[in-house]
């Protein structure tokens, strides 16, 4: 098996994992995740796998490429507190008579 193939299917379980446990707050759609999320990921780690096998340096390119998106994914997916750079609510309420309006006049 190929790393980028290796790789792919891992990310399929971690997009896959991701969408089952209800991790993403802004998910609009609880379940099984849109077939275009597997779409994309489809077409990303199929372009890195037509790199060829016989050029050793490009392989090892594209298979490294494959898994820095899988780690990029599985970062986003996991809580904030193991991720600190993750997407992060604001503590910080703002109200409309917080700040005041600026008008443009003529």
């Amino acid at each position: 098996m190929s790393a980028v193939l290796l790789a792919w299917v891992t990310e399929i379980g971690i997009i896959t994992w991701r969408d089952l446990t209800g991790k993403e707050k802004n998910h609009e759609v609880a379940g099984f995740p849109l077939p275009a999320d597997y779409v994309a990921t489809f077409v990303i780690f199929g372009a890195l796998a037509f790199v060829p096998k016989s050029n050793q340096g490009a392989s090892r390119a594209a298979a490294l490429a494959a898994w820095a998106y899988v780690v990029a994914t599985y970062m986003n997916a996991v809580p904030p507190v193991l991720n600190p750079s993750g997407s992060q609510t604001s503590t910080t309420k703002t109200s409309a008579s917080a700040a005041p309006s600026a008008t443009v006049g003529a």
